[in-house]
């Protein structure tokens, strides 16, 4: 609960608001098949996370489902640095679903033609300069190799070991962006106070992938993807307003997790879930901010195209470009 393939609703206005949006207007991708709304009985969910609360949640044999840790990052100005740089990705949007998300890290390319290579978000609609979209590269993925070094420092053991064990078992490359754009490989660096820069030499970077979000929502579905386990961020949560929807449901478990800033959800991708309709026009995109954050996700065809790169089924010159 909620039921599959539904978009989830928490109050009248919400359904007004998106009701058409949903449907009757043009589907941006026509593959994918049109999604009912569902006002949801929170009076029916098994639990109920609320926004400051931190949780774990385990199977009736004791194994981990999903873990809730809040006030994840303990320097408030780093936050904001990390939400600065989601933020400068997701005016770059992917529009199947509510809001904005993009690809961070590798990207296998088109399902018609796999092709390993840096996620070309920045290509198409910013005009930048090779140094430009080099340097927010770098950027990206060094917010990426900080929520990971959190992750392995405060997250679960499980999770941990399932990501790294896809990583070292397929000889993926991690989220070096030194790879393809030259400079010192295993090197991140983070803002710590509104400029000041720290970096991390010989560090462990993230696994290969990722994605950041805006006001982003999806209807209740699983996603098969290479690893068991996935970690997502929120950096950002304005809860001034009341309840605005944008709420994380383990739909597998008739869990809801409520929105927060710096709140970090561990959770199986293969387990029913999704996240709530906001109370925002479904026409914004870069209006009104309820939420961003980021999450280490992975295409379930990332490991073949890095197979294929190995086996020199993709060139290098394909690999960097």
């Amino acid at each position: 609960y909620p039921p599959p393939r539904r978009w989830i609703v928490e109050n009248q206005s919400i359904w007004d608001l998106w009701s058409y949006q949903i449907n009757c207007a043009p589907q941006p991708d026509v593959r994918i098949s049109r999604k009912s709304m569902f006002m949801v009985d929170t009076a029916k969910l098994d639990y109920d996370v609320g926004p400051d609360e931190s949780a774990i949640f385990e199977d009736e044999n004791g194994k981990l489902v999903a873990m809730v840790i809040s006030d994840f990052c303990k320097c408030k100005k780093v936050l904001h640095w990390v939400n600065e740089i989601v933020l400068l990705n997701v005016a770059l949007e992917k529009n199947e679903d509510a809001g904005s998300i993009v690809i961070c890290g590798w990207s296998a390319g088109l399902r018609s033609r796999t092709h390993l290579d840096l996620a070309r978000n920045l290509e198409s609609k910013h005009k930048l300069s090779p140094s430009q979209k080099g340097e927010l590269q770098y950027k990206s993925a060094s917010v990426f190799a900080l929520f990971w070094n959190l992750v392995k420092s405060l997250g679960p053991s499980v999770v941990v070991a399932d990501l790294e064990d896809l990583v070292k078992g397929n000889n993926l490359y991690r989220m070096d962006t030194a790879i393809a754009n030259g400079g010192k490989q295993q090197t991140y660096t983070i803002d710590v106070d509104g400029g000041v820069p720290v970096t991390f030499h010989n560090a462990e970077l993230a696994p290969p992938s990722g994605v950041f979000a805006r006001n982003y929502a999806r209807a209740v579905h699983f996603e098969r993807q290479p690893h068991d386990w996935s970690a997502s961020w929120t950096t950002f949560r304005d809860n001034s307003k009341g309840d605005m929807g944008g709420h994380f449901y383990l739909a597998s478990y008739g869990i809801r997790i409520q929105g927060a800033s710096n709140k970090v959800v561990f959770w199986k991708p293969g387990d029913w879930h999704g996240t709530s309709l906001p109370n925002l026009s479904p026409a914004e995109k870069g209006g009104p901010l309820l939420q961003s954050g980021m999450a280490i996700v992975m295409s379930p065809r990332l490991p073949k195209a890095f197979d294929d790169f190995h086996k020199g089924k993709i060139t290098r010159a394909q690999l960097i470009v």
